[in-house]
């Protein structure tokens, strides 16, 4: 179902805005600068927001503000989409539009003599907070392992990605879930990464919602502006080489971490920007 109204919502022909009309302002928040949304950081670099007549706004907000702002009209459109479906599921008068990754860009990284999930028994791991969409992951990752991560190991819950990482490096966990380009910063510095979760678990990640008003109203804009993320989804898929000098520049850093990052994301990117009915359910039935 998500599919279908995906590509309706899309369309399968280019619609150039209006001449004589301005740029419209379109405001979309994100939890974090993750580079898991490198399609809308392609679309803004390469400038297929503007070829759509489309002035985007990006400003970071944690998720609960996200779906506050989005249901109050302060925002046009989040990248919660993941939360957004099991809000929805609930009543919540918003839809999630489009997934820039088809499995989570999760990846569990270790101090150096750790070299399987199953060593991390006993052990201190840090997690953003229990019942969130990584804990329930890595609790199947584990789970694959034979072990419960909340009764084998000693969960600590951290929080912001900065702080997790900050955390291994200083050595008060001796493990957690990083995202691209923290896995590979972590590499660098002698970590173990022993698990990619996408491995273990199936789910859309990195996706985009908006209120049923938003689409309703603007039904145009959002088809727009889902175009303009199918491109820079396409592009960074298409052009790897292209995509790794986007992300050195919006991300600042150096091309061999941005090319290994690139790496890491392509394990997880979406097809078209739709996803699996099972990977649906794994939000929506929780």
């Amino acid at each position: 179902m998500f599919a279908i109204i995906f590509l309706l919502v899309l369309g399968v022909t280019s619609a150039t805005p209006p001449a004589g009309l301005g740029a419209d302002r379109v405001r979309l928040a994100l939890p974090a600068k993750s580079m898991g949304y490198l399609p809308l950081f392609v679309g803004v670099h390469r400038g297929f927001f503007k070829d759509e007549g489309i002035d985007i706004e990006i400003s970071m907000l944690l998720p609960q503000l996200a779906h506050n702002a989005l249901l109050s009209g302060e925002v046009d459109y989040h990248g919660v989409a993941d939360s957004a479906l099991r809000l929805a599921a609930k009543g919540a008068p918003m839809k999630s539009i489009f997934f820039g990754a088809a499995r989570p860009n999760y990846f569990l990284m270790a101090k150096p003599q750790y070299k399987s999930v199953a060593e991390l028994r006993g052990k201190y791991l840090g997690m953003v907070r229990f019942g969130d969409t990584v804990e329930l992951a890595t609790r199947i990752a584990f789970n694959r392992e034979g072990l419960d991560p909340q009764r084998d190991a000693i969960p600590i819950m951290i929080g912001f990605p900065a702080t997790r990482v900050a955390a291994l490096a200083a050595g008060s966990v001796d493990a957690t879930i990083v995202v691209p380009p923290d896995n590979v910063l972590l590499k660098q510095k002698g970590f173990r990464e022993l698990l990619f979760l996408g491995d273990a678990v199936e789910f859309p990640s990195n996706g985009y919602a908006t209120s049923e008003r938003q689409l309703t109203e603007k039904r145009s804009l959002t088809k727009r502006a889902l175009r303009a993320l199918y491109r820079g989804l396409i592009f960074a898929k298409e052009r790897p080489d292209d995509a790794i000098q986007i992300i050195e520049r919006e991300w600042k850093v150096d091309n061999a971490v941005a090319r290994e990052s690139y790496a890491s994301l392509a394990k997880s990117f979406s097809r078209d920007g739709t996803a699996s009915e099972a990977g649906l359910m794994f939000h929506t039935h929780r």
